[in-house]
């Protein structure tokens, strides 16, 4: 997402990183990217409460699942895609973002 912010930022879209780690695991992961250029949440108390509201926690493993979630202006979820491994294709996500404007 870091290697794109700027075609985000090109269709006016706020990119945010959500997960249930402590600011200070995110303090770190950041520094260990060299920087980000969005910001990290924290998920963390009540433990996942977003990350339950979106429907990503995996009950069996207790974790959060990896995913990409776009929502309007007005709240409205419409584009999600729960990534398996390596970095997410930015190309569909684009693409859902330009069917919005």
């Amino acid at each position: 997402m870091q290697a794109n912010h700027g075609r985000f930022a090109e269709l006016n879209v706020q990119v945010l990183g959500i997960s249930v780690d402590s600011i200070f695991a995110h303090q770190a992961f950041a520094e260990q990217l060299g920087g980000l250029d969005f910001p990290l949440l924290a998920d963390f108390h009540p433990k996942a409460a977003v990350i339950h509201a979106y429907g990503l926690w995996n009950e069996s493993w207790g974790v959060s699942q990896r995913a990409i979630v776009i929502v309007d202006e007005e709240g409205i979820v419409r584009y999600s895609e729960v990534i398996r491994r390596g970095p997410p294709d930015v190309e569909p996500i684009l693409a859902a973002l330009a069917e919005m404007q």
